[in-house]
């Protein structure tokens, strides 16, 4: 694998550094696009899939304790909480976060999300605190997103750990995950400090945010595929170590002051770009062409590049395949995005506003007072609106197959409007 340094503002670097790949033939059942297809019953302690619920279930003739948590259960600083042998439902009724801050320790559990929202609460390993997850599962047990937060000074070790939570490292974190761990991670803008060690991991799928104001020229590890991979120079005084594990997705995101250049990444990757402006004035910002609405596996560009002046950020694709993407904003910030191929765009907060045209995304979504408006786009999944002030507007939507069964979530506030004609309503 090439190594390529670029040092930009802040002094920041990548360095990506990648063995042979390594491959074993018993691992096959890990291999592929099916991420969980694995998981089919044949062991005890597995769960299985739904099609009623939409999610994970455990198998009918699992004996184990069942205990129902909610949003308020916390592990307080000091303090152990074990769980062995347990099936956790996790039934939150409002919106809010467990919060770990001594230790929670999970030995042969099944952990079931059952939430009536995206991301409703979160699993949060705050300073000090530490998680210990050994032998478990943890699913969704319906259609919505799962995350788990690690913060400074937390504390994590997965040993045999399967799941599809979302996981984000933000700042100095010591974190390990062995013997076959699924690892779905965003590695934040502030990662430093930290000390990430994988090996053996089953599935390995990272987001990659550079310090702000850090330009970068990399080329990316191939996917699906066993390596080792070293990440030693992206944030200050971290490492990033992978060993013998399989590489399933690898995508970056961007944000103010970001300047990137991916070569040679002809297997495809993601990008997410997070556009806004905490200052006063506000500014205008467009993007087109983010891959192929009509098709996933994206577009191969000989050499290709987008700027974001309103931020002070570009990308620059030379020889490498972008597949899709998920900017997001909030803040003094207009947003258009045109022609696109999107997976989960956001407006997080007002006063920005966001419009989108001619594009396919998975789901949609604006909170706190943002504003967001969809025109001739098809939907996936969802629209999710959030809180007061928050609007979305939808005009032309469809499922991509001819009808609009996508489902739309009006939550403490927020609200969802048809306009009778094209055009921002605003």
């Amino acid at each position: 694998m090439n190594l390529r340094t670029s040092i930009g503002f802040g002094a920041c670097c990548l360095a990506l550094l990648l063995s042979a790949n390594l491959v074993a033939a018993d691992r096959s059942r890990y291999e592929g696009d099916c991420v969980f297809c694995w998981i089919d019953g044949s062991e005890p302690d597995m769960p299985i899939w739904s099609d009623a619920a939409g999610g994970w279930i455990a198998q009918p003739g699992d004996a184990r304790e069942q205990i129902v948590l909610d949003e308020t259960f916390a592990v307080p600083a000091g303090e152990r909480r074990l769980f062995m042998n347990t099936i956790l439902w996790i039934r939150p009724s409002t919106r809010e976060d467990i919060e770990i801050r001594g230790t929670l320790d999970l030995r042969n559990c099944l952990l079931l999300w059952d939430q009536t929202e995206h991301q409703q609460t979160r699993l949060r390993i705050k300073e000090g605190g530490s998680l210990l997850a050994t032998s478990s599962y943890s699913f969704s047990a319906n259609g919505f997103w799962v995350n788990w937060e690690f913060e400074p000074g937390s504390t994590i070790r997965l040993n045999r750990f399967v799941g599809d939570p979302w996981t984000s490292i933000w700042g100095a974190v010591d974190y390990e995950a062995i013997h076959g761990s699924t690892v779905s991670m965003t590695l934040q803008n502030s990662t430093a400090g930290s000390r990430v060690r994988i090996a053996d991991a089953h599935h390995l799928w990272f987001e990659i945010f550079p310090p702000l104001g850090c330009s970068v020229d990399i080329s990316f590890a191939p996917k699906r595929a066993w390596s080792d991979w070293t990440i030693d120079a992206m944030w200050p005084d971290t490492v990033v170590e992978i060993t013998d594990s399989y590489v399933y997705q690898r995508d970056i995101s961007l944000g103010p002051g970001n300047h990137v250049t991916v070569r040679d990444t002809t297997d495809g990757f993601s990008l997410g770009w997070t556009v806004y402006r905490n200052e006063p004035g506000f500014v205008d910002c467009e993007l087109a062409g983010l891959g192929d609405p009509k098709n996933d596996a994206g577009v191969l560009y000989a050499h290709r590049t987008w700027r974001l002046p309103c931020i002070d950020s570009s990308l620059t694709l030379v020889n490498s395949r972008l597949e899709r993407a998920w900017p997001t904003t909030w803040g003094n910030v207009h947003l258009v995005v045109r022609d696109s191929n999107l997976a989960d765009p956001r407006v997080w907060d007002g006063p920005a506003t966001y419009e989108i045209y001619d594009s396919t995304l998975d789901h949609a979504a604006a909170y706190r007072g943002g504003w967001m408006y969809l025109e001739d786009c098809v939907v996936r999944y969802d629209i999710e609106v959030k809180g007061a002030g928050a609007l979305v507007y939808g005009y032309g939507l469809s499922d991509g197959l001819g009808g609009t069964s996508f489902a739309i979530l009006e939550l403490d506030g927020g609200r969802y409007r048809t306009p009778a004609s094209a055009g921002v309503p605003w």
